[in-house]
């Protein structure tokens, strides 16, 4: 049902391997250039008729209509056999004069064989196996003898690491997903590509569009044509490689508000020829490729005798490569006239395939004509005359046939530039210097690296705990280096960094001091923090390397085989084998608690899920972090398009929140009141019968800049529009309520407490919360500390240890409690699907690791929660009676824990969560709790100032100066919440700083600065100097009630917003 005009393309998405027919839009919609995925149009599709329940549905078919006549109305998933059918394109079109190209931008592949699917995870499922000791896999890739020199790994994996470590050395390749992709990662990955970007590839692939200098991965690229159509707008391209001949790119930046970048538009797609057309592209400041010349293709500049007009009505001369509207029509040609070859500038293929000459004519002037007439007979409109010249003509040996010949040319050239230019002697040096460097890795055959592998464990750990803690340091590393993303990170940056790590700190290397300087210095923090505590334990930084490509290996595996492994069976733990289970949930997870005792005294089966949670630690955070969002995106609730597509849809329902009452509500001293008008209590009454469908929506609006939304949310008496802002800004004002201190000491809402260490100001983590108890359950866990009775057998203090969080008397504050967490668990989790972190500061013990599922240490818990008790218990006689304490104590909050898991996994696959550490589970949730000034600085975008402006300066020097609490409130300020995400690539929008025009009023009195809150921009006055830009910035974030009026609102809004408590 999507309508589109002149000049608009939509790209056809076959999915065979999985049976999914869907579209995507390129093409301008109210005056914004939109590219976006419309979704999948039908499901079930297969061109040879299959026979398996439900095969070639999946999540990502979002509702879609079924390929097959199922059911009654046809519209049902396919439940059995589906017989072959032809679906045929149909497209309406309105007046006789409208035709459809097919466009010459496609790409195509055999995608991956299901045998293929399945053989790669039962692959990574035996590498599990060999890191858990377990030499009998349900399934080995090959019939080798594995008793080779590392009796560890199988020597197939080993040869693929090799493989990987050669591959990642070269720093040629990057894997991409394009927009053929799709949207859902993990759902159609058949169109993903591995970019060659080596600088004799991509001129290679410049030469083949025309260019005249050549693109190399890194350059910044303005570009003002798209798909045959001149951008009102420029865009900003990064060019980041070649596949097959074609030149890819990335758009980072559009000028639109439609969301381009975050709904489609910011994957990978290839330049034409009719793009690169003079002054379509245009490269920002000084490229890479030292703007050597780039020889034409002959092709470009064919070499002829001449065009002869042979169409009896001319030839239209127009202004432009393309025949639109846009394209003045200058003149007209008549039948007869031959235009010598002197006058022929350049031939071309436009977006409609059609070849176009421009031509210098000169009663007419210069401009391009077509060869051949479109649509109808396709009469040709001109005729190429044959050369008259011989092969002793110069030019004729000038001539360049394939792009690779005009590539070969420019590379020799390039390298003399480099040689002769005096400005690039040091990037020469260092250049050279890094080759040297990374000579010093090169390993000649796979025995060497079999016995790098062998050396590469750090000393003191078993296998898994030292890859375990070579991928976390790995990740940490490669999460503020270029690409942000452990599986591309550079080969030579991470070498640096080990090398580096291993050099003693009183010792210095002059001949690397220079390739170190080319490194982010954070990186090497991070390398330290991660690392220097087992530094006389590390081994040789090549063994590191080779250690990591092993990783590597095992994750390009993995995050292919995620999808097919059970991460949290029904059968596990199941009585049949001696288990607690029965065929319910395992006793283990009540209360999230992991009972040790119990494998010791029954059966614990070998299964693919128990060896991926305890392996978990070999998988890099951003590969379970794309299986985790791919499962997120298919099991969203579709939602249909509203017939204007800048309106939300009548599905998404709006949530009405009254904050100014609220504010006054948490500020009085009235807890009733409090608990009635929070935003929190209000989102809570709102939200009471919706189910957990509902909040699974992820419905991105047009011109909300790609914000995930599940309702629309009202703000009662401000006059704001949520173009996604105020849909942000509940969140954190939900959030801050429930941690919010009164004057006594509680929280506002007793949802959560401090902790001891809070209160008292003691110990790490003095900004922790618990989950809340009633005042009774804390006397009576007091009484039975102190009455404790030592005549329980051990087999009754074991089972009072195991069911103490199902078996306590329950008053109604503790329902309601539970109630409140319940819904907690609910909003957490519909924050983490629409990418929205939460400041929920909850115990790493207590909470986030028992979420994950990870065994943890009572004594440890209470460590974190309250010092002094642990000193105490530490120094106790009474070990005994000491544990059982704790396990009584904590065994509440383990029971609350329950009901926040409940509410969460009615929105979240919450059995996922196990394949991830407490560590990065808290990181997913909460986004980075230290305002990084730094990582804000590298998402910045300016309009109207530039980085060097003082006021610039200056601003950032504020900034860095405020206190942790300021730097949340100046980033609810301008983007509604208060945590920046963890890295750069994770930012959905830059960061925009406008410049503020308003005049200065009487006696130099600046006006304040203002955000806005939906797309990120803060608007700046330029203020003369430091201290008053401090003044008014800080007197702004901390004064603000109220969002910026997008609309006057009514008197009666107005009342009913300001109205008194």
């Amino acid at each position: 049902g999507a309508h589109c005009h002149a000049g608009d393309t939509v790209g056809v998405l076959l999915d065979c391997d999985s049976g999914r027919i869907s579209y995507f839009f390129d093409g301008v919609l109210y005056g914004e250039h939109i590219l976006n995925d419309l979704g999948c149009a039908f499901e079930n599709v297969s061109p040879f008729g299959f026979n398996a329940d439900g095969c070639g549905s999946g999540g990502a078919g979002q509702g879609a209509p079924s390929g097959v006549d199922g059911g009654r109305s046809g519209r049902y998933p396919s439940n059995g056999a589906v017989r072959p059918r032809a679906l045929w394109p149909v497209i309406g079109l309105r007046h006789p004069g409208d035709r459809v190209t097919m466009s010459s931008k496609w790409m195509t592949s055999h995608g991956v064989d299901g045998i293929t699917v399945l053989r790669n995870a039962l692959a990574v499922d035996e590498v599990f196996c060999n890191y858990e000791g377990n030499r009998h896999a349900l399934y080995r890739t090959k019939h080798v003898d594995t008793a080779e020199s590392n009796a560890k790994l199988p020597k197939w994996f080993i040869e693929d690491s090799f493989f990987e470590y050669n591959r990642w050395k070269s720093d040629k390749w990057l894997r991409s997903s394009t927009r053929g992709s799709g949207p859902y990662k993990l759902s159609s990955y058949g169109l993903d590509v591995d970019l060659d970007t080596s600088p004799f590839a991509c001129a290679a692939a410049c030469a083949a569009i025309g260019l005249p200098t050549a693109f190399l991965p890194g350059d910044l690229v303005d570009v003002k044509r798209s798909a045959g159509r001149i951008l009102e707008l420029q865009e900003k391209a990064l060019v980041l490689g070649t596949y097959q001949g074609r030149l890819f790119y990335r758009l980072i930046s559009q000028k639109s508000e439609g969301g381009s970048l975050m709904e489609g538009g910011g994957r990978a797609w290839f330049w034409d020829e009719s793009e690169a057309v003079e002054g379509g592209l245009h490269i920002i400041g000084n490229g890479r490729g030292l703007s050597v010349e780039l020889p034409k293709l002959s092709r470009f500049k064919p070499v002829t005798g001449g065009l002869k007009i042979v169409y009896q009505g001319g030839a239209v001369v127009r202004s432009d490569l393309e025949i639109f509207d846009g394209s003045e029509n200058i003149g007209k040609i008549p039948h007869g006239i031959v235009i010598p070859p002197d006058n022929i500038i350049e031939r071309r293929l436009n977006s409609c395939g059609v070849v176009r000459y421009l031509v210098d004519y000169e009663p007419v002037g210069r401009g391009w004509i077509s060869s051949r007439i479109r649509g109808g007979k396709e009469e040709l409109i001109v005729d190429t005359l044959p050369s008259s010249s011989n092969g002793d003509d110069p030019l004729s040996q000038l001539l360049y046939a394939t792009p690779e010949d005009s590539a070969t040319v420019w590379y020799k050239n390039y390298l003399q530039a480099i040689r002769n230019n005096g400005c690039t002697n040091d990037l020469e040096s260092v250049e050279s210097k890094r080759n040297a460097f990374l000579e010093t890795f090169n390993v000649k055959d796979i025995d060497e690296f079999s016995d790098l592998l062998a050396t590469g464990k750090i000393r003191r750990c078993n296998e898994l705990e030292s890859d375990s803690l070579i991928a976390a340091a790995y990740g940490r590393i490669a999460d503020v280096l270029p690409h942000c993303d452990e599986i591309e990170c550079s080969f030579a940056d991470c070498a640096l960094i080990m090398t580096n790590l291993s050099l003693p700190q009183s010792s210095k290397n002059i001949e690397l001091e220079d390739l170190f300087k080319t490194i982010d210095s954070v990186a090497f923090e991070v390398a330290s923090e991660s690392l220097l505590h087992l530094s006389d334990d590390l081994p040789s930084p090549k063994s590191l390397m080779a250690r990591m490509a092993m990783l590597r290996a095992l994750n390009r595996r993995a995050r292919l085989g995620l999808p097919w492994l059970p991460v949290r069976p029904s059968q596990e733990g199941s009585a049949i084998f001696g288990g607690l289970a029965g065929f319910g949930p395992p006793l283990e997870r009540a209360g999230r608690s992991f009972d040790s005792n119990s494998q010791s005294i029954w059966v614990q089966v070998p299964s693919i899920s128990a060896r991926l949670r305890k392996c978990r630690g070999l998988l890099f955070c951003s590969v379970k972090r794309s299986f985790v969002d791919s499962v997120m995106d298919t099991t969203a609730t579709p939602t249909p398009l509203s017939h204007d597509e800048y309106e939300l849809p009548r599905e998404v329902r709006t949530v009405r929140v009254n904050r100014l009452k609220a504010r006054r509500a948490i500020a009085s001293d009235d807890s009733g009141l409090k608990r009635k008008h929070s935003v929190f209590s209000q989102l809570q009454r709102e939200m009471r019968g919706w189910s957990g469908a509902t909040l699974r929506r992820g419905f991105i609006a047009k011109g909300h800049g790609g914000q995930k939304r599940a309702f629309k949310v009202k703000l009662v008496g401000e006059g704001v529009n949520d173009y996604s802002g105020p849909y942000r800004e509940v969140f954190t004002d939900a959030m801050r309520e429930i941690t919010d201190i009164d004057s006594s000491g509680n929280t506002s809402l007793g949802i959560l407490e401090p902790t001891a260490n809070n209160q008292g100001g003691v110990g790490e983590g003095r900004d922790l919360f618990l989950f809340a108890q009633s005042s009774d359950k804390k006397n009576r866990f007091d009484e039975v500390s102190v009455h404790l009775t030592t005549s329980l057998s051990t087999e009754e203090q074991h089972l009072l240890t195991t069911f103490s969080s199902l078996t306590q008397k329950q008053d109604e504050i503790s329902r309601e409690i539970e109630e409140s967490l319940v819904f907690l668990g609910r909003l957490v989790g519909t924050a983490c699907r629409h990418g929205i972190p939460v400041d929920l500061p909850l115990p790493l013990g207590i909470f986030w690791k028992r979420l994950a599922e990870e065994h943890v240490e009572p004594y440890d818990c209470i460590q974190e929660i309250d010092i002094l008790a642990f000193k105490r218990m530490v120094g106790s006689e009474l070990s005994g009676i000491n544990t059982y304490v704790l396990e009584t104590t904590l065994s509440s909050q383990r029971r609350l824990l329950n009901s926040f898991a409940e509410g969460m996994s009615s929105v979240l696959p919450i059995e996922l969560l196990s394949i991830f550490s407490g560590e990065q589970l808290r990181d997913i949730f909460c986004g980075n709790a230290d305002i990084d000034v730094e990582l804000l600085r590298k998402v910045v975008e300016y309009d109207g100032y530039t980085e060097d402006d003082t006021v610039i300066t200056h601003f950032w020097d504020v900034l860095r100066e405020m206190t942790t609490s300021e730097r949340k409130l100046f980033l609810q300020f301008v983007w509604a919440r208060n945590r920046l995400p963890l890295k750069e690539s994770d930012f959905d929008a830059p960061f925009k700083i406008q410049k503020d025009n308003k005049t200065v009023g009487s006696e130099e009195d600046y006006p304040l600065p203002s955000a806005s809150t939906c797309f990120f921009s803060l608007s700046l006055p330029e203020y003369p100097d430091k201290e008053v830009l401090k003044q008014k910035l800080i007197f702004a974030i901390e004064n603000v009630t109220t969002m910026e009026s997008d609309y006057v609102t009514n008197d009666v809004e107005i009342s009913e917003g300001w109205r008194g408590l």
